[in-house]
């Protein structure tokens, strides 16, 4: 058995680490999760466009926004030039290894660009109004209208363009544009050739950037959040004592902070739990042998779990260390049960002797807690599978370390001498304290959830899972304050078969949009259809345009330029079927840039696109919703409340998971033990479960999926403990010093356990803290009741 428990540890190590490195060779590229939408489910009515939306956000969530800030209009056009400087190559470009683009300036080329554009398209981009007018015969007042702007006194029209647009038409289209505010949808004004503001007495200039894919990672030299930061502190430390601020808005800043700030925290109180764990195995086994070997077996168990789901996935989240911390205490409690008993328990004359006496516990507890983290696999959660697949092959490396390698170590010289706990030797500390104990939780926790019940119901919320620094809060306030681009958090999604589908299927919602402005339901919106309408409406456009051409001869004569009438009708001709599409690689610059986040394109031969309500009021939702759920191909997005449904749907789901695993756990329990002592196991996660949730309540935590995801894991960690008081418990032939030892365990691994999670609940980051609060009242409990009902 020595020899096949040896190999079985060498061959399931050795699969998993030469799959690794077959799969690096196949597929080098690791990704490295940080942002909370990467883990969140997918909401199941956006299941048809998952694709489409999960583009946008990764556009979207590239995006960044800075503001510089100075009383002084001057001086914050001076520090924002050189902080967009810094971030230029040699040939004058956006530095690609941190921005994909990068705008500062605003030139009279982009101006002169967008402007040609729209001249050598006006036929084709008319706007409804001016169509409707030329269709009903008021051709003469477009004609009239021009000439006003030609001869006005205070004319501010383009004439570069007269001779070939008399009618200033691409003036006209221009003007609805602005208008509209499908050009700048911001509070932002041209100065300078920059995009400014004031408000208050201070000048707000006015960068924007697309973050690369290579700048998005969070640690090292070409992080671009942490040069953004950097370079912005050493311009203000180079300011020569004038007030200078930067203002950051965009979600790589948040996701910068969500993830530094987890890393650190978790960083931190990781090395002072395992400072603390190394320190009472020293005191308690006065050896460093113990701490040596656990400290090893549970960095390579970690490692194995780390390559597990690296190998599964091809990338890790950070929330999946948060989650796998769990599988430090686990595999603690391995070694701390053969320990105890490779040092105290004097019966025991080899390493083999040691393993035997603990096996039937440790493999009852292993076999319990892996079918719970399995339980996890077949939630439809990507966090979810990588949590399992990480704690399930971590823990089977620690079990089978223990079972195979540990009893290859020596037997120490010094038996017995041991620190030992006086109040395990005594009998009467539990007697009648273990019928009580479990009693009175049971009855507190039932009357919390009773007189709260409607606080005890499945109800979470993502805005809970960030707890946004006041500086970030206070940068988004004056962020969205300046730029008053009034996002309201919601969007649409639209679906078609082909690109001009999808154009129409815009302007169809566009029209929705334009009666919900009328009733002031909205104020603004954008749409792919603003700046590129579909060929149907080009069409129409270009035909109600030929009524024009009757009129050209004296509109030429009005304005003194020679007859080119001629010219004017040939040019007419020759733009027939000349339409305009989002995809033309000649699209100025400016549009182009107003489309970025409009414009999703083909996936999977399918066409997307996404309309952006401004200014909405938040109780109209709903009737945004209902409108979108009347519209084939239109669906509606606010991810945060889609995805807190989901997550919702999904927390009951892992209830009813929960459930099957603890059925699966008891029908197992019932081939190694009579009924009655399966009945004392069962009641353990009952009233783990019941207490954990009277905490939550009472803690102002809703019964959400970090929680109950929480309790997932209590329920696998807190069978162990029960098991193993029952196997100690059930030796009645054996002397008592055996007993004590195996209660003195199961202690040591709940301080172990609870020095770990323990730290963990006074992590400010709010997914850190639940777990942590969570895992060490529910362990808390376990142990207390493991004692009192085993002894029944």
């Amino acid at each position: 058995m020595k020899k096949k428990l040896f190999w079985l540890w060498i061959v399931f190590h050795a699969a998993i680490l030469l799959s690794f490195l077959i799969s690096l060779a196949v597929s080098p590229r690791i990704s490295f999760g940080t942002n909370l939408f990467d883990i969140l489910p997918p909401s199941s009515s956006l299941h048809e466009v998952q694709a489409a939306d999960t583009s946008l956000a990764d556009r979207t969530g590239r995006a960044v926004t800075i503001l510089v800030k100075s009383d002084d209009f001057e001086r914050a056009k001076e520090f924002s030039r050189r902080f967009y400087d810094s971030f230029l190559d040699k040939d004058g470009n956006s530095d690609s290894d941190f921005f994909d683009t990068l705008s500062f300036y605003v030139d009279a080329n982009s101006v002169g660009e967008t402007i040609e554009w729209l001249h050598e398209n006006r036929f084709m981009l008319l706007d409804s109004e001016t169509c409707i007018a030329l269709e009903e015969g008021g051709a003469s007042e477009i004609a009239s209208d021009a000439l006003s702007s030609v001869y006005g006194a205070f004319s501010f029209s383009d004439l570069s363009g007269l001779e070939e647009d008399p009618f200033l038409l691409s003036e006209r289209i221009m003007q609805k544009m602005l208008g509209s505010g499908a050009v700048s949808a911001t509070g932002m004004m041209l100065r300078d050739d920059v995009l400014a503001c004031e408000k208050e007495g201070a000048w707000y200039v006015l960068i924007r950037g697309m973050v690369s894919k290579r700048g998005s990672s969070l640690t090292g030299k070409k992080s671009t959040v942490r040069s953004v930061f950097e370079r912005a502190e050493a311009l203000k430390a180079d300011s020569g004592g004038e007030e200078i601020e930067f203002i950051f808005s965009g979600v790589p800043f948040h996701s910068y902070e969500n993830a530094t700030s987890a890393q650190v925290q978790i960083s931190l109180i990781s090395f002072v739990s395992l400072i603390l764990i190394v320190l009472v195995f020293l005191w308690i086994f006065r050896t460093p042998l113990p701490a040596f070997i656990s400290a090893l077996a549970v960095s390579f168990s970690c490692g194995i779990g780390f390559i597990s789901v690296l190998l599964f996935f091809r990338g890790i989240h950070v929330l999946t260390f948060v989650f796998g911390t769990t599988l430090i205490g686990i595999c603690l409690d391995y070694s701390i049960h053969y320990f105890v008993n490779w040092k105290g328990n004097l019966s025991c004359k080899s390493g083999e002797d040691v393993r035997n006496r603990i096996l039937r516990g440790v493999t009852l507890g292993f076999s319990s807690t892996e079918i719970c983290f399995l339980a996890l696999f077949f939630a439809p959660f990507p966090l979810l599978k990588q949590v399992s697949v990480f704690l399930f092959t971590g823990l089977a490396s620690s079990y089978l370390s223990v079972v195979a390698l540990y009893p290859l170590l020596k037997m120490p010289k010094q038996r017995g001498k041991m620190v030992s706990l006086p109040a395990f030797s005594n009998k009467r500390l539990f007697r009648k304290a273990r019928i009580l104990i479990p009693l009175v939780l049971f009855g507190i926790s039932l009357t919390v959830i009773f007189t709260n019940y409607r606080s005890f119901k499945v109800k979470n919320n993502i805005q809970e899972l960030y707890s946004m620094s006041a500086e970030m809060r206070r940068n988004e306030i004056v962020s969205a304050t300046v730029l008053d681009t009034g996002s309201v958090g919601w969007y649409f999604i639209v679906k078609a078969d082909s690109e001009e589908l999808l154009l129409q299927k815009n302007e169809e919602l566009g029209q929705l949009l334009d009666s919900a402005i009328e009733s002031e339901r909205l104020k603004n919106y954008l749409s792919v259809a603003q700046f590129i309408p579909s060929e149907k409406t080009q069409r129409r456009s270009y035909e109600s345009a030929s009524s024009l051409l009757p009129l050209a001869k004296e509109q030429y004569e009005a304005l003194g330029i020679e007859n080119l009438a001629e010219n004017y009708e040939n040019n007419y001709r020759l733009l027939k079927n000349a339409f305009v599409h989002p995809s033309d690689r000649n699209i100025p610059s400016s549009i182009k840039s107003a489309l970025q986040n409009l414009w999703i394109g083909e996936i999977d031969g399918s066409f997307y696109s996404c309309v952006l309500p401004l200014h909405a009021d938040a109780s109209d939702e709903s009737f945004f919703r209902e409108a979108a759920a009347g519209r084939e191909g239109v669906f509606f997005v606010n991810k945060v409340r889609d995805i807190s449904s989901q997550l919702d749907e999904l927390s009951e789901s892992m209830l009813l998971m929960l459930a099957f695993a603890f059925v699966a756990v008891l029908a197992i329990l019932l081939f190694c033990y009579e009924a009655r002592v399966v009945l004392k196991i069962a009641a353990v996660p009952v009233l783990v479960t019941l207490v954990t949730a009277s905490v939550l309540i009472l803690s102002g935590i809703h019964l959400s999926f970090f929680p109950i995801t929480a309790i997932v894991l209590v329920f696998g960690l807190g069978l162990d403990y029960i098991i193993y008081a029952v196997e100690g418990s059930g030796e009645s032939e054996k002397a008592d010093s055996l007993k004590n030892l195996n209660s003195f365990a199961i202690v040591l691994s709940f301080i172990t356990t609870a020095l770990s999670f323990g730290a963990l609940a006074l992590s400010t980051f709010p997914p850190v803290h639940t777990l942590g609060l969570t895992v060490f009242v529910g362990l808390s409990v376990a142990v207390t009741s493991a004692f009192c009902l085993s002894k029944i």
